[in-house]
C-alpha cells in the first residue's frame, strides 16, 4: 500500500480508537441516559458507512476541471491552504446552522442534543447535517483546490482527528486552545443554555470573527436536558426538542446556563 492508503486506514481507525479511550478514561463524568452509548455507536457506524457512499457519489459527479490546481504543490503547503480555506467555509456553515432555525432544526440540533461530552457524541448527527458537513471538505479539496490524493488523504485525517478529539472527554492544556479546538472549548459550545462560540476546528477564524472562547474547564452540563438525545425520530422530522416537556401539561421550559458556565465564559 502507498502512503495515501495507509493514511486512509489510519483515519478510519481514529473513530474506534477514541470510542475505546472513552470507555477507559473520562476527565468528567456526565450523567448519561440509558442506551446513550449504543445510540452513539450506531450513529458512528452509520457515519463511517455513509462516508464511503458520499465519497462514491461525489466521485461520479465531480468530473469537470477544478477551479484551482494544487496537485503539483508541496503536499504540506497544499494541506495548509486546504485546511485554512475549508475551515473558513466550515466556520460559516456551522454558525449558520446555529443561526437559522430551519437549518438548526433540520440539521444540527441532533448533534447538540447529547447529554455527555464524549467520543460517543462526536458522530451523533442528522442525515442532513452529515451530508452537508461530509460534502464540504470534498468540495473544497477537489473541485475548488484540486489537491493531490496524498494531500487529500492527510486533509481527511485532519478533519476526522479534530471531530473526535474535540469531543473527547480528556483534559488538555489551555495553550492548545489557541492552535486547535480543545475538548474543554468544544464543551462550552455544547453547554446547556449556551450552544454557541467556537464554531471552527481552527481557532483562527473564531478569533477573527469574535466567537473564540478558551475556558479552563469542561462545562458542567451539555445538551438540552436528560433524554433529549433519545428523541431521534422527532429531530429527524425537523421538530424542536430543545425544550423539555413538563410532566403534567404540554408547556415547555428551556434549560438555562449554569453559573459555572457563565464564569467559564468570563474567564476565557
Amino acid at each position: 500500500m502507498d502512503w495515501t492508503a495507509w493514511i486512509g486506514w489510519g483515519t478510519l481507525a481514529l473513530i474506534p480508537a477514541f470510542l475505546a479511550l472513552d470507555l477507559v478514561h473520562r476527565a468528567k463524568n456526565y450523567k448519561r441516559p440509558r442506551w446513550y452509548r449504543l445510540r452513539g455507536l450506531l450513529m458512528a457506524v452509520a457515519v463511517i458507512g455513509g462516508s464511503f457512499g458520499l465519497a462514491s457519489v461525489w466521485e461520479q459527479v465531480l468530473v469537470f476541471p477544478t477551479l484551482f490546481d494544487l496537485s503539483a504543490m508541496n503536499v504540506f503547503a497544499a494541506l495548509g491552504i486546504t485546511i485554512l480555506v475549508y475551515e473558513f467555509f466550515h466556520y460559516w456553515y456551522h454558525r449558520a446552522a446555529h443561526r437559522f432555525n430551519w437549518l438548526w432544526l433540520g440539521a444540527h440540533q441532533t448533534h447538540h442534543s447529547t447529554e455527555s461530552h464524549d467520543a460517543f457524541g462526536a458522530n451523533y448527527t442528522s442525515p442532513l447535517d452529515f451530508v452537508i458537513f461530509g460534502s464540504l471538505p470534498i468540495l473544497v479539496a477537489v473541485p475548488l483546490l484540486g489537491v493531490s490524493p496524498l494531500a487529500g488523504a492527510m486533509f481527511g485525517a485532519w478533519i476526522t482527528f479534530n471531530a473526535m478529539f474535540q469531543h473527547a472527554n480528556m483534559r488538555t492544556p489551555r495553550w492548545l486552545g489557541y492552535i486547535i479546538e480543545r475538548p474543554e472549548s468544544h464543551s462550552l459550545h455544547h453547554a446547556t443554555g449556551v450552544h454557541k462560540y467556537n464554531y471552527s476546528d481552527l481557532p483562527l477564524w473564531d478569533m477573527v470573527f469574535g466567537t473564540f472562547r478558551n475556558p479552563r474547564y469542561f462545562a458542567d452540563e451539555v445538551g438540552f436536558y436528560q433524554g433529549a438525545s433519545a428523541r431521534v425520530p422527532e429531530m429527524f422530522a425537523f421538530k424542536d426538542v430543545s425544550k423539555q416537556p413538563r410532566k403534567n401539561d404540554e408547556k415547555t421550559t428551556r434549560i438555562l446556563p449554569t453559573t459555572s458556565i457563565i464564569e467559564a465564559q468570563q474567564a476565557a
